[in-house]
C-alpha cells in the first residue's frame, strides 16, 4: 500500500498562530504529529504514530491513520476544520 494514498483531507489549526494545515496522507499525519504536536503524549498520539507504521509497511488503510490523527487531535485539544 502506498503511504501516498490520499484520503479526504484534514485542516488543522496549528498552534497559536492560527496557520492551518491540510493532512491528506499518512506521511502528512506522520510529520504533522513530530513536528507541529503540543505534546508527544498521549495515547491517542503513540497510536496514531504507530498505526502511520502500519500503513507504510502495507498493513492498514491510509483511512486509519486519518481516523486515529482525528483521536489524537481531540485528545490533545488541537482544532481542526471542516
Amino acid at each position: 500500500m502506498n503511504t501516498m494514498s490520499r484520503f479526504s483531507p484534514i485542516r488543522v489549526v496549528r498552534g497559536h498562530s492560527g496557520e492551518t494545515r491540510s493532512v491528506d496522507t499518512a506521511d502528512e499525519v506522520w510529520k504533522t504529529l513530530l513536528d507541529d504536536w503540543p505534546s508527544e503524549e498521549g495515547d491517542c498520539f503513540l497510536s496514531a504514530l504507530l498505526i502511520c507504521i502500519d500503513v507504510q509497511r502495507g498493513e492498514r488503510a491510509p483511512e486509519e491513520a486519518r481516523l486515529a490523527f482525528i483521536a489524537a487531535a481531540v485528545e490533545a485539544g488541537v482544532p481542526l476544520l471542516s
